[in-house]
């Protein structure tokens, strides 16, 4: 008995890919496509109208209306080429639609105008809001979102709950950081101290580069943010002296004093 092959299932939308943007930034793929024009043609003249390799518009405009004049492969690759383009300047007009869109609903701009003026209409030909506010939840995915997220309305949700986790966190950081920051900065500037003596090995090749950033910043914490940002320096401070001493198999202090300092401010960074 012959049995059918089963074909796999398609993908479901949501688990594909997202469409990721050209591997070439626009200019190479724009000065790509002059030297077409440019090896297939004597005519100076229309070259000389080239808009530039950063003028996404006016090159598609001029790749366009000349495209006629390439044969063959080069018509091919041209054309390509201009696909590619159009995708870069779709992605970059982007965040200026999204911002207009929200303006105009600050401004008190429904939605149904919006789809009116955008032309989404149902089949009564009746503009259809919920259109429009699906083009704003996509565009909010492309201009806010990480370049693996889908621009599909829902996608729009996660991206602000992203951001109120990222909030969150943040919150959290400063708060632990400002319970502790007295007893940071304490240990940052007993670090500096030992480090001025010459009682923390550094690593001639970076000349003590976070413990000379520590230094910079200790007496400039003028708000609680900063205050809990200390502990990225003096993480650093350690995490740098202690490779080195590995790297160099040595201890990363010459006095128990120093070592003390170092094994205290680590113990803080545990901490938070």
């Amino acid at each position: 008995m012959r049995h059918s092959r089963k074909t796999p299932p398609p993908n479901a939308r949501e688990t594909r890919p997202a469409r990721q943007a050209p591997e070439e930034p626009p200019h190479a793929l724009a000065a790509r496509l002059y030297e077409l024009h440019r090896d297939a043609s004597s005519d100076e003249e229309y070259l000389e109208l080239w808009p530039g390799d950063r003028e996404l518009f006016g090159v598609l405009s001029f790749a366009q209306e000349h495209g006629n004049r390439l044969k063959g492969e080069a018509y091919r690759a041209a054309a390509v080429l201009r696909m590619q383009l159009a995708e870069w300047l779709r992605r970059a007009a982007d965040p200026f639609q999204l911002s207009a869109i929200d303006d105009a609903r600050a401004g008190g701009t429904s939605w149904k105008e919006l789809a009116l003026k955008l032309k989404y209409l149902d089949r009564n030909g009746e503009p259809n809001p919920g259109s429009a506010m699906n083009l704003r939840k996509r565009l909010y995915v492309a201009v806010k979102g990480q370049p693996d997220d889908r621009r599909q309305p829902q996608v729009a949700d996660l991206i602000d709950r992203r951001a109120m986790e990222a909030r969150l966190a943040e919150a959290r950081f400063i708060e632990s950081g400002e319970a502790r920051y007295a007893e940071l900065d304490a240990a940052a500037r007993n670090l500096l101290k030992h480090y001025e003596a010459g009682e923390i090995h550094t690593d001639p090749d970076d000349d003590g580069f976070w413990l000379e950033q520590l230094a910079e910043v200790v007496d400039d914490r003028r708000d609680a943010s900063e205050r809990a940002n200390l502990v990225v320096y003096v993480r650093g401070v350690i995490r740098e002296t202690f490779a080195y001493a590995r790297r160099s198999e040595q201890a990363p202090a010459t006095t128990g004093e120093a070592r003390q300092a170092l094994e205290t401010a680590a113990a803080l960074v545990r901490a938070l």
